[in-house]
């Protein structure tokens, strides 16, 4: 039997939609979409780069319900290049380090039955264990 390697606590969900990401760091926009989201970050399409560890302040709506917005304080997690193979392009992986607990309550209610984004590459596989 196989296992997969997973480094995922929450289960993302690919649910995209309009949003403000703003870096602290000089006010600059980085970016206008959301790609994937979970109640404890996003996926970012970016427009302008960032480094890990980079402060932002996001503010985003999530497909149809316009009527609701979630703001949320994150930090730069990873950041994807867009140079390998399906990849979304320039994005960045942000965590949200500082999210009201019934914002967060609202936003995991509103992804239940949303499917994750689908893979962009092979699954890794952990070896055998060892007896």
């Amino acid at each position: 039997m196989r296992r997969y390697l997973t480094r995922r606590r929450v289960l993302r969900r690919a649910l995209r939609g309009r949003c403000e990401a703003v870096a602290l760091d000089g006010f600059r926009r980085l970016g206008e979409r959301v790609l994937d989201v979970s109640p404890h970050g996003m996926m970012l399409a970016a427009n302008d780069a960032a480094q890990i560890g980079d402060a932002v302040i996001v503010t985003f709506q999530l497909g149809d319900d316009l009527d609701t917005w979630f703001d949320a304080e994150a930090e730069v997690a990873r950041v994807i290049e867009g140079w390998r193979e399906g990849d979304p392009g320039y994005a960045l992986g942000l965590r949200f380090t500082n999210i009201d607990l019934g914002t967060r309550l609202v936003l995991a209610e509103r992804l239940v039955g949303t499917p994750p984004p689908v893979p962009q590459r092979a699954v890794r596989y952990l070896p055998p264990a060892r007896a």
